[in-house]
């Protein structure tokens, strides 16, 4: 038993020795090629990070209910997407619509007047006249009248067609035909030759809302360059935050390999413990960075969707977009002089305030002419006709016409003619024209109101003047602004990747000393720290560039031409 148990406590012994022997050989291994199993892990992380973990399409699933999938898109498709998607694109595509509506109910102002008026009345007032047989005059009257009015179009006045007919029926021995026919056509016509000789108020809605319909459409436009700028801007923060997160991922894997490599060191007892723990905290704050990178991407994501793809942007929709596009650095022509004339041409706010100046301009001619007195020329014109049947009740005065003695036979009344037989009148030997040819003149005392509005109008006119000038230098100066920026990220591009190449550079050397024991951990750690600090400054300075590009070309009003934007089919309604 005793020979048994020491061979026992023998083998246990070989067995632990044989145990610590590989463990010290397999650390030692790691410790050796621990650059290698970095960049092998660092491969594997982006390679799983570009390609996901659901595998890539570029079709979302239409069967669930909500939506979801990865959607591989260049720059060019996201605009593309967006312009047809955007909802505030779609708020502003409505404008230029309810302004044509507006300015066709402006012309309505012109549209004729059918009018009509019609009515029975009975009278009958006593009479005390020898003329009279009876001692009450009755008649009974009908009349009716109907016809068409409206605006003069572009020269102002009042135009005015009517027909006018009528019956009378009365007890009236002077009244010769009862019941009696009449009815009468006439026309008339206003013209003012001083205040509202063109400048009426339904002329100057008609040009305003003219003006108002061209505005809404620039605001439009305009509410689209912002849009594209946006979606740019958007899809170049998802790249740069796409980039920071494998930086991020990166920079955990590598942290994770120095503590490991610190622990067999502690373990080999070539350094102390405080080593170990600053390793563990270096990876601590690598885990920070990575949360922190992981949420900037989700928000970018989120922002992304929301401005390409719209109303598909769910409380619960887990859709992707996968950016296929890189920041690249192209030629660019930044001369001053020739991108301010472009956006003089091109912008759609300088278009906008123009408008506002013309549309200031029109009202205070409009208001100068309100100033002047009235003066209105009138003219009408018009034919009437008589019908009837003989009154039993006339009277029969008799007439010498020739003055010889004899009296005249009564005079022949054309009677027995019905109503519509008045109308025959009107151009016929029989019928009665009048016309007539008036003028209206009036001066308001003091004119108070109109001067004072004169005055209102022009200042407003100066102001929008101001506000159109004023606007021109802020373009001026964001023209300006935008061009240092480029220069200044296309520069700064460039000097990230002089001190990305020396942080990589001092990283490697680092890794060197730290294998023959010439470093710490620490030190290392802070020269990754300087590494991950210079992917990510020129991540950023690339992601500067491609938004002063943006920013550039919608300050120039050339975006959307850039982009392939056809404003003439954007703006249909969705």
């Amino acid at each position: 038993m005793t020979a048994r148990r020491e061979l026992n406590q023998i083998g246990g012994f070989l067995m632990k020795s044989g145990a610590d022997w590989l463990r010290r050989q397999f650390w030692t291994y790691v410790s050796a090629n621990l650059p290698a199993i970095f960049l092998g892990l660092a491969l594997l992380a982006s390679i799983s990070f570009a390609t996901g973990t659901k595998g890539e399409t570029d079709m979302v699933d239409s069967s669930s209910t909500s939506p979801i999938g990865e959607i591989r898109m260049g720059l060019l498709e996201a605009i593309a997407r967006g312009v047809e998607n955007n909802l505030d694109v779609e708020i502003e595509r409505h404008s230029p619509f309810i302004a044509s509506e507006s300015r066709i109910q402006a012309r309505g102002a012109y549209d004729p007047i059918w009018f009509g008026e019609f009515g029975y009345f009975s009278d009958e007032t006593p009479v005390a006249s020898s003329l009279q047989d009876s001692s009450v005059l009755a008649e009974r009257r009908s009349s009716g009248r109907f016809g068409l009015r409206g605006l003069l179009p572009n020269i102002g006045g009042e135009w005015e067609v009517g027909y006018r007919g009528a019956s009378l029926e009365s007890n009236s021995s002077i009244q010769s035909l009862s019941p009696s026919y009449d009815s009468s056509l006439t026309a008339s016509a206003t013209l003012p030759l001083l205040r509202g000789l063109k400048w009426t108020e339904p002329w100057l809605e008609i040009h305003l809302s003219k003006i108002r319909e061209d505005s809404a459409f620039y605001e439009f436009k305009r509410q689209l360059v912002t849009s594209v700028m946006e979606i740019e801007i958007n899809y170049w923060v998802l790249v740069a935050t796409q980039e920071n997160l494998k930086v991020a991922t990166k920079s955990l894997e590598t942290a994770k390999a120095l503590k490991a490599q610190t622990v067999i060191q502690h373990e080999v007892g070539t350094i102390s413990k405080i080593e170990v723990i600053e390793a563990e905290a270096g990876v601590a704050e690598r885990e920070v960075n990575l949360i922190s990178a992981k949420n900037s991407y989700w928000r970018a994501q989120d922002v992304l969707v929301d401005s390409v793809l719209g109303s598909r942007l769910t409380p619960d929709s887990q859709i992707i977009i996968i950016p296929t596009d890189a920041p690249e650095v192209t030629d660019y022509d930044v001369e001053q002089n020739s991108i301010t004339k472009r956006a003089f041409q091109n912008r759609s706010e300088l278009a906008i305030a123009r408008r506002e100046v013309r549309q200031h301009e029109l009202q205070e001619r409009f208001a100068r002419n309100q100033r002047l007195p009235q003066l209105d020329l009138i003219g009408t014109l018009g034919y009437a006709g008589l019908a009837g049947k003989a009154n039993s009740s006339r009277l029969v005065i008799p007439r010498d016409e020739d003055n010889d003695g004899i009296t005249d036979p009564p005079r022949s009344l054309n009677v027995d003619r019905d109503f519509s037989d008045t109308d025959d009148d009107f151009f016929g030997a029989s019928g009665a024209k009048s016309w007539s040819v008036s003028a209206n003149f009036s001066v308001p005392l003091g004119n108070v109101k109109a001067r004072s509005t004169v005055r209102s109008r022009a200042l407003e006119l100066r102001r929008a003047k101001t506000r159109l000038k004023r606007l021109e230098q802020a373009i001026i100066l964001e023209a300006r602004t935008a061009i240092r920026d480029l220069q200044s990220a296309r520069e700064g591009i460039k000097a990230a990747e002089r001190r990305r190449l020396a942080a990589e550079e001092q990283l490697r050397a680092e890794k060197v000393r730290l294998e023959y024991g010439e470093s710490t951990p620490f030190d290392a750690l802070q020269r990754e720290r300087d590494l991950v600090e210079a992917e990510s400054q020129k991540i950023a300075a690339l992601q500067r560039y491609r938004e002063s590009i943006a920013t550039l070309d919608a300050a120039q009003g050339t975006i959307l031409e850039d982009r392939n934007i056809l404003i003439e089919d954007t703006k249909k309604l969705r």
